[in-house]
């Protein structure tokens, strides 16, 4: 399946054959974060049943094999800080910003119109 053919949850799963149901359970939820929203590593950890696991949620995206489709970009740390070296980082707070998100300082501005 082409890139441009992925438009819903279970094409994301059929995409994924081989990956552990972690893995998929992550990518889907980070599938369905719509522009202009961010959530965190933590919410998506609770969403699939698995508090506790925000560690294992950011390192499963850091190796998003469905990007862009799947925007790991929208998913921040509690604070609204992007983790990670210097340069990706970069790279994900300027495509937060040209969802439309709010950034102060290199940070999103954590509201409740924002997170998912």
């Amino acid at each position: 399946m082409k890139m441009e053919d992925i438009r819903t949850e279970q094409d994301v799963r059929d995409c994924l054959e081989g990956y552990s149901e972690f893995e998929k359970a992550v990518y889907v939820a980070t599938f369905k974060i719509p522009k202009g929203k961010v959530t965190t590593y933590g919410r998506i950890a609770k969403a699939i049943g698995k508090p506790g696991a925000s560690r294992a949620v950011a390192n499963t995206l850091h190796t998003n094999p469905l990007f862009p489709v799947v925007p790991c970009w929208r998913v921040v740390k509690n604070d609204g800080g992007f983790g990670g070296p210097k340069d990706a980082a970069a790279g994900r707070r300027q495509r937060v910003v040209e969802d439309g998100v709010s950034v102060r300082n290199g940070k999103v501005i954590m509201t409740d119109d924002v997170i998912l």
